[in-house]
């Protein structure tokens, strides 16, 4: 069931990606080596378990692995425009239209994804957002997410329109996700002969 809620603290990124939802459902591509991830992810949780994919946009393909595994899943992004996308792709999931900034979940979860989402806060709302996946998960959850390469701030357009992108460092990443008892299972950068994309898999504590 669709919900709309919690826009107190709406992003800039998710005014964006209502503007370029369309342009940016018609141009994606499926990159295959992502898939891998995702299926990883599926291999590590059970039937039954709740996964919050936060930032979901139009829909990972590779989410297709945890719907077909039988996770209960819950996606939840800001953009009004990305979600129509989503709930096509993915009619069975359960949306949120919500900043994640502002969710407040009322329940634990096995595993959170935050794909190519959670890039777009500042250093200082990711400080906070790992402080919050860690109180999101239950003990032994999983973090899934992504990063840029090093410690940065930079200022881009996706179809003409201003986004921001921020990431911290190695060392940085590792020093937030150990202080929220998130150990770090593994750091990889995924794009074949590219070092630009970091995948991070963590767990709670």
């Amino acid at each position: 069931m669709p919900s709309d809620r919690g826009f107190d603290l709406r992003h800039p990124a998710v005014a964006g990606y209502d503007i370029i939802a369309d342009a940016f459902e018609a141009a994606r591509k499926v990159k295959p080596w992502e898939l891998a991830y995702f299926s990883g992810l599926a291999e590590r949780l059970a039937p039954g378990d709740h996964l919050l994919d936060c930032g979901c946009g139009t829909g990972h393909v590779g989410l297709a692995s945890l719907v077909d595994a039988g996770m209960s899943i819950t996606a939840l992004d800001g953009s009004a425009g990305m979600l129509k996308h989503f709930r096509r792709r993915y009619p069975g999931v359960a949306t949120i239209r919500c900043d994640m900034l502002a969710y407040e979940p009322a329940e634990k979860f096995a595993a959170i994804i935050a794909w190519d989402s959670f890039f777009h806060l500042s250093h200082d709302e990711q400080a906070r957002m790992i402080r919050h996946f860690a109180a999101w998960l239950r003990p032994g959850g999983l973090l899934l997410f992504t990063s840029g390469p090093g410690h940065s701030t930079i200022d881009d357009t996706m179809f003409g329109t201003p986004f921001a992108y921020a990431s911290f460092s190695d060392a940085g990443y590792r020093e937030l996700l150990g202080a929220n008892v998130l150990s770090v299972l593994a750091s990889d950068f995924d794009e074949p002969h590219a070092a630009i994309h970091k995948v991070w898999l963590a767990q709670r504590e």
